[in-house]
């Protein structure tokens, strides 16, 4: 049954209401003849005449409550009657007030009988027909537009719910929802940052493919060329194999980095896992250093002296920062020119350590350097060099530390990365590496 949640809603509320109704009639109906009998207004009327009666007839007997009487009117006081030497002067109803009266010369019992309650007020089975329907009617409007209230924005949320799962990304609920500012308003938000992520992530996985097939595309079609010179010149043999050994190596590599990117994205495990970053950059940099000293470039490394024990440490996996910092170092040494100088410098920054690795090259010719840091997305001084999922690799595995990369070009030339990462404290807990070979 479609709706089912509405009706569910609005019967319920509906069948509370009238409940409702009914019990506030029932109490006000049956009350003031059981209980409560000092919020009847005949019978609080009744005490009055029959207090001021008893006054008169105290003070100067049955004459002056015979002139008391006289201003009262007719109905009043044929309901009030006097008796004399009586002994027992109790009410014989719940709607009589008696009061026994004693005087210098007698006593008598005063009683005064106020009118009966109304029919209908004694039979608490019997509601109104104009308070029923009207009771019936409001409680139909009201539970109505409460189950509406409730059970339409649910309703939006399973068609946007169906839609997503049908392969449509483009569904958003917050518009649907109206002025709404409550928990379902957000969810909805939270379904929109949903599908917004999800779209995101079907759109990269598309560009990866298409990236991953144009470059594969590249080597293969040369190893299919150097298989057809080799059928035609059977001479040609080893420059044709030479030629396919190479294009298999750049396959295995692209495959390489692929996997390696993937695992990344697939989040690695790395809970657990300690490691000293001033290690870390002593190892990149003292191979690094060895390239630069042959081509002449310099690298000059600012980094903390005599450090306290694990003054540097980081809660992830040494051997992916270790890739990454040698990644960002070897593109600074590629593309910087003989007598130039890299710098590195590593300082605190609040609760956590700033990695900034600079360079005198060309730098990012993109309007956005940080669009290099998704994979196959090369600048033209880039373009034949790698396969352009270094930086990306790069930045994943700064993420998987709790860290961040950012790219920006320096002033007049050159390229400045930045990577953060998190410290952390040791506490007895976890593996530490405290050197990554």
């Amino acid at each position: 049954m479609k709706g089912r949640l509405f009706w569910k809603i609005w019967l319920g509320f509906w069948a509370t209401s009238l409940l409702l109704s009914y019990g506030l009639w029932l109490y006000w109906s049956v009350a003031p003849a059981a209980d409560f009998q000092e919020w009847d207004a005949p019978l609080a009327v009744g005490r009055v005449l029959t207090a001021s009666a008893t006054t008169a007839l105290e003070h100067g007997g049955p004459a002056a409550l015979a002139r008391q009487i006289d201003d009262w009117p007719q109905e009043e006081r044929g309901r009030l009657s006097l008796q004399s030497e009586i002994l027992d002067c109790s009410p014989s109803n719940n709607r009589q007030i008696a009061t026994m009266v004693e005087t210098a010369s007698n006593r008598y019992c005063l009683r005064y009988a106020t009118p009966p309650l109304p029919e209908e007020a004694t039979n608490f089975l019997a509601m109104p027909p104009d308070d029923l329907v009207a009771a019936a009617l409001a409680g139909l409007v009201f539970s109505a537009a409460l189950a509406w209230y409730l059970a339409y924005p649910i309703h939006q949320l399973r068609q946007g719910f169906s839609r997503l799962a049908d392969g449509d990304f483009t569904v958003r609920l917050n518009d649907a929802m109206g002025r709404r500012r409550d928990e379902i308003a957000d969810l909805a938000n939270d379904f929109d940052r949903m599908a917004g992520r999800l779209a995101e992530l079907v759109e990269a996985r598309d560009r990866l493919l298409h990236d991953v097939s144009h470059e594969l595309r590249s080597p293969l079609a040369r190893m299919r060329l150097a298989i057809g010179l080799l059928r035609r010149d059977p001479a040609r043999f080893d420059i044709s194999l030479q030629r396919i050994d190479s294009e298999a190596d750049h396959i295995d590599k692209i495959v390489g980095e692929l996997l390696t990117l993937a695992r990344l994205e697939s989040g690695v495990d790395h809970e657990g896992e300690y490691f000293d970053l001033l290690d870390v950059l002593e190892l990149v940099l003292g191979d690094v250093m060895f390239e630069a000293e042959a081509q002449n470039i310099k690298i000059d490394a600012d980094l903390p002296r005599e450090p306290a024990e694990h003054d540097w440490l980081i809660a992830g996996s040494g051997l992916l920062i270790r890739r990454a910092t040698e990644n960002i170092l070897r593109n600074a040494l590629r593309f910087s020119s003989p007598t130039q100088t890299i710098r590195v410098t590593l300082t605190t920054q609040g609760e956590g350590c700033l990695l900034i690795v600079e360079d005198d090259g060309p730098g990012i010719r993109t309007s956005e350097p940080n669009s290099l840091l998704q994979p196959f997305v090369r600048d033209t001084p880039y373009d034949n060099s790698g396969y352009g999922l270094g930086l990306a690799i790069a930045r994943r595995a700064v993420v998987a530390c709790g860290g961040d990369l950012h790219l920006s070009n320096r002033t007049p030339t050159g390229l400045c990365v930045k990577i953060s990462l998190p410290l952390a404290s040791l506490n007895g807990l976890g593996k530490f590496h405290p050197v990554i070979q």
